[in-house]
Protein backbone atom coordinates (compact mmCIF):
# COMPACT_ATOMS: atom_id res chain seq x y z
CA UNK A 1 0.00 0.00 0.00
CA UNK A 2 1.13 3.20 -1.04
CA UNK A 3 2.28 5.68 2.01
CA UNK A 4 0.74 9.38 2.02
CA UNK A 5 4.48 10.20 1.30
CA UNK A 6 4.90 8.69 -1.73
CA UNK A 7 1.50 9.35 -3.20
CA UNK A 8 2.66 13.39 -2.40
CA UNK A 9 5.58 12.41 -4.14
CA UNK A 10 4.60 11.11 -7.02
CA UNK A 11 1.44 13.58 -7.49
CA UNK A 12 4.19 16.23 -6.96
CA UNK A 13 6.60 15.11 -10.23
CA UNK A 14 3.06 14.54 -12.30
CA UNK A 15 2.29 17.91 -11.63
CA UNK A 16 6.03 19.46 -12.17
CA UNK A 17 6.25 17.64 -15.38
CA UNK A 18 2.66 18.63 -16.61
CA UNK A 19 3.36 22.13 -15.55
CA UNK A 20 6.65 22.42 -17.27
CA UNK A 21 5.20 20.81 -20.29
CA UNK A 22 2.68 23.93 -20.48
CA UNK A 23 5.28 26.15 -20.39
CA UNK A 24 7.32 24.59 -23.17
CA UNK A 25 5.04 24.68 -25.06
CA UNK A 26 4.07 28.34 -24.70
CA UNK A 27 7.65 29.93 -25.28
CA UNK A 28 9.21 31.04 -28.20
CA UNK A 29 13.11 30.88 -26.86
CA UNK A 30 13.80 27.22 -25.39
CA UNK A 31 17.58 28.26 -24.69
CA UNK A 32 19.45 29.34 -21.92
CA UNK A 33 18.68 32.86 -23.33
CA UNK A 34 15.25 32.40 -21.50
CA UNK A 35 15.41 32.56 -17.63
CA UNK A 36 12.36 31.01 -17.65
CA UNK A 37 13.30 27.80 -19.37
CA UNK A 38 16.43 27.97 -17.03
CA UNK A 39 14.57 27.86 -13.95
CA UNK A 40 11.65 25.06 -14.90
CA UNK A 41 14.49 22.84 -16.85
CA UNK A 42 16.07 23.07 -14.16
CA UNK A 43 13.33 22.12 -11.03
CA UNK A 44 12.68 19.29 -13.94
CA UNK A 45 16.10 18.22 -13.82
CA UNK A 46 16.32 18.45 -10.12
CA UNK A 47 13.13 16.62 -9.21
CA UNK A 48 13.55 13.97 -10.90
CA UNK A 49 17.01 13.17 -10.08
CA UNK A 50 15.87 12.17 -6.66
CA UNK A 51 15.80 8.57 -5.74
CA UNK A 52 12.26 7.07 -6.35
CA UNK A 53 10.76 3.85 -5.73
CA UNK A 54 10.53 1.51 -9.01
CA UNK A 55 6.76 1.00 -8.63
CA UNK A 56 6.21 4.87 -8.02
CA UNK A 57 8.35 5.36 -11.24
CA UNK A 58 6.13 2.81 -12.61
CA UNK A 59 3.11 4.15 -11.99
CA UNK A 60 3.99 8.02 -12.94
CA UNK A 61 5.00 6.56 -16.64
CA UNK A 62 1.75 4.54 -16.66
CA UNK A 63 -0.18 7.94 -15.79
CA UNK A 64 -2.96 8.80 -18.50
CA UNK A 65 -1.78 12.44 -18.50
CA UNK A 66 1.86 11.45 -18.68
CA UNK A 67 1.55 9.21 -21.55
CA UNK A 68 -0.45 11.57 -23.77
CA UNK A 69 2.35 14.45 -23.48
CA UNK A 70 5.39 12.79 -23.29
CA UNK A 71 6.25 12.38 -26.92
CA UNK A 72 5.51 16.23 -27.52
CA UNK A 73 7.75 16.54 -24.01
CA UNK A 74 10.45 14.57 -24.97
CA UNK A 75 10.67 16.37 -28.79
CA UNK A 76 10.36 19.82 -26.87
CA UNK A 77 13.36 19.12 -24.47
CA UNK A 78 15.73 17.60 -27.19
CA UNK A 79 15.25 21.30 -28.62
CA UNK A 80 15.76 22.89 -25.25
CA UNK A 81 18.73 20.56 -25.13
CA UNK A 82 20.26 21.32 -28.79
CA UNK A 83 19.87 24.89 -27.60
CA UNK A 84 21.69 24.64 -24.91
CA UNK A 85 24.69 22.85 -26.27
CA UNK A 86 24.78 25.27 -29.31
CA UNK A 87 24.85 28.22 -26.56
CA UNK A 88 27.70 26.47 -24.42
CA UNK A 89 29.50 26.40 -27.97
CA UNK A 90 29.43 30.14 -28.92
CA UNK A 91 30.64 30.73 -25.64
CA UNK A 92 33.08 28.55 -25.63
CA UNK A 93 34.39 28.21 -29.04
CA UNK A 94 38.19 30.01 -29.46
CA UNK A 95 38.67 30.16 -25.66
CA UNK A 96 39.83 26.86 -25.14
CA UNK A 97 43.35 25.15 -24.95
CA UNK A 98 42.72 22.25 -22.65
CA UNK A 99 39.41 20.31 -21.47
CA UNK A 100 40.48 21.82 -18.12
CA UNK A 101 38.36 24.91 -19.73
CA UNK A 102 35.31 23.89 -20.33
CA UNK A 103 35.10 23.44 -15.88
CA UNK A 104 32.45 26.21 -16.19
CA UNK A 105 30.20 24.62 -18.19
CA UNK A 106 27.00 23.63 -16.12
CA UNK A 107 27.05 19.95 -16.80
CA UNK A 108 30.85 19.65 -16.71
CA UNK A 109 30.95 17.54 -13.27
CA UNK A 110 28.05 15.30 -14.52
CA UNK A 111 30.36 14.35 -17.70
CA UNK A 112 32.89 13.77 -15.90
CA UNK A 113 31.27 10.96 -13.76
CA UNK A 114 29.02 9.61 -16.61
CA UNK A 115 32.39 9.02 -18.64
CA UNK A 116 34.60 7.22 -15.34
CA UNK A 117 31.30 5.24 -15.02
CA UNK A 118 31.28 4.01 -18.89
CA UNK A 119 34.70 3.30 -18.70
CA UNK A 120 34.72 1.06 -15.78
CA UNK A 121 31.92 -1.02 -17.41
CA UNK A 122 33.72 -1.06 -20.89
CA UNK A 123 36.78 -2.72 -19.01
CA UNK A 124 34.86 -5.43 -17.84
CA UNK A 125 34.59 -6.37 -21.12
CA UNK A 126 37.97 -5.44 -23.01
CA UNK A 127 40.77 -2.97 -21.86
CA UNK A 128 42.63 -1.74 -24.91
CA UNK A 129 41.27 0.33 -27.83
CA UNK A 130 43.05 1.97 -30.71
CA UNK A 131 40.25 4.08 -32.17
CA UNK A 132 36.71 5.01 -31.41
CA UNK A 133 33.60 6.33 -33.03
CA UNK A 134 31.38 8.68 -31.05
CA UNK A 135 28.08 9.41 -33.70
CA UNK A 136 25.85 12.36 -32.40
CA UNK A 137 28.86 14.44 -31.24
CA UNK A 138 27.01 17.92 -31.37
CA UNK A 139 28.61 21.34 -31.00
CA UNK A 140 29.92 20.58 -27.67
CA UNK A 141 32.23 17.40 -27.88
CA UNK A 142 32.55 17.22 -24.08
CA UNK A 143 31.67 13.31 -24.32
CA UNK A 144 34.24 11.87 -27.22
CA UNK A 145 36.80 14.44 -25.78
CA UNK A 146 36.76 13.12 -22.15
CA UNK A 147 36.54 9.87 -23.68
CA UNK A 148 39.82 10.66 -25.86
CA UNK A 149 41.63 11.59 -22.58
CA UNK A 150 40.40 8.22 -20.85
CA UNK A 151 41.14 5.64 -23.41
CA UNK A 152 44.57 7.45 -25.52
CA UNK A 153 42.72 6.49 -28.59
CA UNK A 154 42.49 7.93 -31.91
CA UNK A 155 38.90 9.62 -32.29
CA UNK A 156 36.28 10.40 -34.97
CA UNK A 157 33.47 12.54 -34.20
CA UNK A 158 30.21 12.58 -36.91
CA UNK A 159 27.02 14.54 -36.67
CA UNK A 160 24.58 15.19 -39.49
CA UNK A 161 23.86 18.86 -38.18
CA UNK A 162 26.45 21.60 -39.83
CA UNK A 163 25.91 23.76 -37.28
CA UNK A 164 27.49 21.02 -34.53
CA UNK A 165 30.05 20.13 -36.94
CA UNK A 166 31.20 23.81 -37.37
CA UNK A 167 31.61 24.40 -33.59
CA UNK A 168 32.82 20.79 -32.84
CA UNK A 169 35.12 20.53 -35.76
CA UNK A 170 36.54 23.90 -33.74
CA UNK A 171 36.81 22.58 -30.41
CA UNK A 172 38.54 19.30 -32.52
CA UNK A 173 41.28 21.70 -33.99
CA UNK A 174 41.86 23.37 -31.18
CA UNK A 175 42.44 20.47 -28.72
CA UNK A 176 43.86 18.04 -30.51
CA UNK A 177 47.39 18.29 -29.83
CA UNK A 178 48.75 14.73 -31.11
CA UNK A 179 46.75 14.84 -34.64
CA UNK A 180 45.03 12.05 -34.31
CA UNK A 181 41.15 13.14 -34.44
CA UNK A 182 38.63 13.83 -36.96
CA UNK A 183 34.99 15.23 -36.99
CA UNK A 184 32.95 14.75 -40.03
CA UNK A 185 29.58 16.03 -41.93
CA UNK A 186 27.83 12.93 -42.46
CA UNK A 187 24.95 10.68 -41.28
CA UNK A 188 26.26 7.46 -38.93
CA UNK A 189 24.15 5.37 -40.99
CA UNK A 190 26.34 5.59 -43.74
CA UNK A 191 29.35 5.70 -42.39
CA UNK A 192 32.37 2.98 -43.00
CA UNK A 193 33.19 1.18 -39.12
CA UNK A 194 35.85 -1.02 -40.35
CA UNK A 195 38.46 1.38 -38.53
CA UNK A 196 37.36 1.53 -35.08
CA UNK A 197 37.03 -0.92 -32.61
CA UNK A 198 34.42 0.38 -30.06
CA UNK A 199 31.69 3.34 -31.61
CA UNK A 200 29.50 5.17 -29.17
CA UNK A 201 26.09 6.74 -29.80
CA UNK A 202 24.76 9.55 -27.83
CA UNK A 203 20.91 9.50 -26.48
CA UNK A 204 19.43 11.87 -29.14
CA UNK A 205 20.61 10.02 -32.04
CA UNK A 206 17.61 8.85 -33.99
CA UNK A 207 18.27 6.56 -36.07
CA UNK A 208 20.05 4.12 -34.00
CA UNK A 209 18.75 0.57 -35.11
CA UNK A 210 20.01 1.68 -38.94
CA UNK A 211 22.84 3.10 -37.38
CA UNK A 212 23.93 -0.03 -35.16
CA UNK A 213 22.82 -2.22 -38.38
CA UNK A 214 25.61 -0.59 -39.95
CA UNK A 215 28.29 -0.83 -37.91
CA UNK A 216 27.81 -4.74 -37.81
CA UNK A 217 27.89 -4.90 -41.22
CA UNK A 218 31.03 -2.94 -41.69
CA UNK A 219 32.98 -4.23 -38.50
CA UNK A 220 31.01 -7.30 -36.77
CA UNK A 221 34.25 -6.92 -34.23
CA UNK A 222 32.98 -3.51 -32.79
CA UNK A 223 31.67 -2.85 -29.11
CA UNK A 224 28.76 -0.40 -29.32
CA UNK A 225 28.04 1.61 -26.36
CA UNK A 226 24.88 3.16 -26.65
CA UNK A 227 23.71 5.66 -24.09
CA UNK A 228 19.67 5.24 -22.58
CA UNK A 229 17.94 5.67 -19.96
CA UNK A 230 15.69 3.61 -17.25
CA UNK A 231 12.81 3.80 -14.66
CA UNK A 232 11.66 7.83 -14.19
CA UNK A 233 14.57 9.29 -16.54
CA UNK A 234 12.42 8.09 -18.91
CA UNK A 235 10.57 11.15 -19.01
CA UNK A 236 13.74 13.28 -20.22
CA UNK A 237 14.81 10.48 -22.81
CA UNK A 238 13.79 7.90 -25.11
CA UNK A 239 15.14 4.53 -23.97
CA UNK A 240 16.69 2.07 -26.00
CA UNK A 241 15.76 -1.38 -26.43
CA UNK A 242 17.32 -3.61 -28.21
CA UNK A 243 14.41 -5.60 -28.48
CA UNK A 244 13.00 -3.07 -31.33
CA UNK A 245 16.20 -4.00 -33.23
CA UNK A 246 14.34 -6.10 -36.20
CA UNK A 247 17.35 -5.33 -38.54
CA UNK A 248 19.98 -6.21 -36.28
CA UNK A 249 21.34 -9.65 -34.42
CA UNK A 250 23.15 -7.88 -31.16
CA UNK A 251 23.76 -9.16 -27.87
CA UNK A 252 23.79 -6.87 -24.61
CA UNK A 253 27.56 -7.70 -22.63
CA UNK A 254 27.74 -4.67 -20.57
CA UNK A 255 25.28 -1.41 -19.29
CA UNK A 256 25.48 0.87 -16.74
CA UNK A 257 23.54 2.23 -13.92
CA UNK A 258 22.04 5.77 -13.57
CA UNK A 259 22.13 7.27 -10.08
CA UNK A 260 20.89 10.92 -8.49
CA UNK A 261 24.00 12.34 -10.70
CA UNK A 262 23.72 10.53 -13.60
CA UNK A 263 20.94 10.37 -15.25
CA UNK A 264 22.22 8.48 -18.62
CA UNK A 265 22.33 4.29 -18.55
CA UNK A 266 24.74 3.41 -21.39
CA UNK A 267 24.42 -0.45 -22.87
CA UNK A 268 26.99 -2.36 -24.20
CA UNK A 269 26.49 -4.67 -27.64
CA UNK A 270 28.24 -7.00 -29.33
CA UNK A 271 27.29 -8.38 -32.70
CA UNK A 272 25.35 -11.69 -32.26
CA UNK A 273 27.38 -14.71 -33.97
Amino acid sequence: MKTIELARKQEKIINTYTETYKILLAEQDLSPNNEIINHVLSELVSILSKPIDQSIAEDILNDKEIKSIRGTMLEKLTIAETLMEDYYAKLFIGKVNSLDDFRSFIYWDNYKELIKTEIHELKKVKNDFHSFAFIGAGPLPLSPLLLKQELGSKMTCLDIDKQAYTYGQGFIQDLDIDRNSSYILKDGALHDYSGYDLIWIASLVPNKEDILKQIFETNPKAIVAIRSVDGIHQLLYEQVDATKFHKVACEEVGRTIADSFIINSTILYTYKQ
